[in-house]
């Protein structure tokens, strides 16, 4: 098996991540973790595998759907804590899914896909996803969020 694109380093960790950012109606779709960190589904990027075929992989395991309509949307260098120091590279996609209430994939684990309506935004992890929820179809949005003061906990 291919390894996750996460470095260690001296001063920290490096990541290399892909999320997806999946509308339907005045909704997101996430993903919630045991601990309460809401954030969109995704996941790693693998040694010798592009962001967008990453997206496409880790959407197929956690909800069992294949994403369609796909678009490069943001990428957001991503500063946090947690556990140690971490620089991250998140890719953020936009595309579609056939709508369920619920999915169920082959990689599900230990966290749980929802619909979020739009106006709890906020409640996403990195914060700076909530900037996405304004963006228009032109270009894809640079973010650069530091939340170095703030652990964060998988």
């Amino acid at each position: 098996m291919t390894q996750d694109l996460t470095i260690s380093l001296t001063d920290g960790k490096l990541n290399i991540r892909v999320a997806i950012w999946i509308e339907h109606e005045e909704n997101i779709l996430v993903s919630e973790f045991p601990n309460n960190l809401i954030t969109l589904p995704g996941g790693r990027v693998k040694f010798d595998e592009s962001s967008n075929d990453a997206a496409i992989r880790e959407l197929y395991e956690e909800t069992g759907e294949n994403l369609e309509n796909m678009q490069l949307f943001a990428i957001i260098e991503n500063f946090f804590t947690l556990e140690t120091t971490c620089h991250e590279i998140l890719y953020v996609y936009r595309g579609t899914i056939p709508y369920k209430e619920t999915y169920v994939g082959i990689d599900y684990d230990d966290q749980k896909l929802y619909w979020l309506p739009k106006t709890e935004i906020h409640q996403l992890k990195p914060q700076a996803l909530a900037q996405l929820i304004h963006k228009d179809d032109v270009g894809v949005v640079h973010i650069v969020n530091r939340d170095l003061n703030k652990r964060y906990r998988l």
